[in-house]
This record gives C-alpha cells, structure tokens and sequence, in this order.
C-alpha cells in the first residue's frame, strides 16, 4: 500500500514523536517526511520503518524475536490487508484450511542465525527451540509467518514468499519433499502467484 505521512497509520505515530523530541537526525528526518510528497515518502519510508525498528517510540508496537535459529524484528499489529487475505484464500484452496491459526506480520528485519544471507520471508513456531531464554524474551503463542517489509505491495511476489513459508508447516526443510509440496501448492492455484493471475 502507498502512503504519505500524514495517513501512514505505521508510522505516524512514531514520525510525530520523533519529530517533536527525536535526536538531531531523527528529528530532521521526521520533518522530511512529513513535508515529503507522495512519491518522495515512498523513497523514505522503508528507511523510516528500518529506524523505527532499532528507535521504537514509547509504548510501540515494534517487538523482537528471538530464537537459536533467527532474530525478527517487526510490527505487532493485527491488519486486515491483502497478505493476510491472500494466506486466508491459499489455507483454503491449497490446504483444505488445515492449517492452524497464524499471524501474518511484515517484519522489519529477518535474520538468520545459522546460514548466510538475508531471508524475505519466514515461518516462526511456538516451539522454535530458545537456549537461554532471557528474563521478559517475546515467545510467540501461535505460529506467524512473517515477510519482510521490503516486499511490502510487491505482488505477486509477497504471495509466493507467503506461500513458501505456509508449506513450511508441512514440510519444515527445503529437500525434496519440500519441493514436491511447493508444487502441489503451486499446481492447486494454477501458478497464479508466478504469473500474477488468481
């Protein structure tokens, strides 16, 4: 989705607050967004939710994950937008709606621990082994799968990064069976997320 300051519910918030009592840095940058036209914001924006991940403003709704596997940073925000759609829509066609309730969240920062590079997408389980769990450390309560905010209005590609990870739950490495899964998936919608159709 495409916004200007003033009507990013994200973000706005955290521009005001940064705005009015943010370091030097943040402070101007906020200003600039907030006088940024439409199509300038958009170049600031994904910027703007990368501070805001590290400089969250009081009471946000930026939270960390974090497993022996992976760090996440993201927004814990329930929206209705078309990810979370598009995951209701593939749950029904692909799955028979047999998988179990799971957030779909843009997530700000994906990382892996254990191998090179940055993943877009990622599927997170309650039971994700944690080590040393630190006093107050986020546990997730129901599976999320989150996509990374670059991907953010990128269709159809956010949709075949959602349901990579949505045949995670069936099959949880990326060998041979996984790969069998994934075109089980992509056979049951026609390829529309490869081909941009539904």
């Amino acid at each position: 989705m495409l916004y200007a300051a003033a009507d990013d519910r994200e973000l706005s918030e955290w521009i005001k607050y940064q705005s009015e009592g943010g370091s030097d840095f943040l402070r101007s940058l906020a200003d600039l967004a907030m006088k940024a036209d439409f199509g300038n914001y958009q170049v600031l924006r994904p910027s703007l939710v990368s501070l805001r991940s590290q400089n969250p403003e009081p009471g946000s709704t930026v939270a960390t994950v974090t497993t022996d596997g992976y760090r996440i940073t993201f927004n814990d925000v329930d929206t209705v937008d078309a990810l979370v759609c598009a995951f209701n829509r593939f749950n029904g066609v692909v799955f028979d709606n047999s998988l179990p309730e799971t957030k779909i969240r843009w997530a700000s920062s994906i990382q892996s621990l254990r191998q090179p590079g940055t993943p877009v997408g990622l599927l997170a389980l309650p039971d994700d082994p944690v080590t040393h769990l630190l006093p107050g450390q986020l546990r997730l309560n129901v599976p999320h799968i989150f996509v990374s905010e670059k991907l953010r209005g990128v269709s159809p590609i956010d949709e075949w990064v959602l349901l990579h990870e949505m045949c995670h739950f069936k099959v949880r490495h990326h060998g041979l069976e996984f790969i069998e899964e994934l075109k089980h998936a992509l056979d049951s919608i026609g390829w529309s997320v490869l081909l941009g159709g539904f």
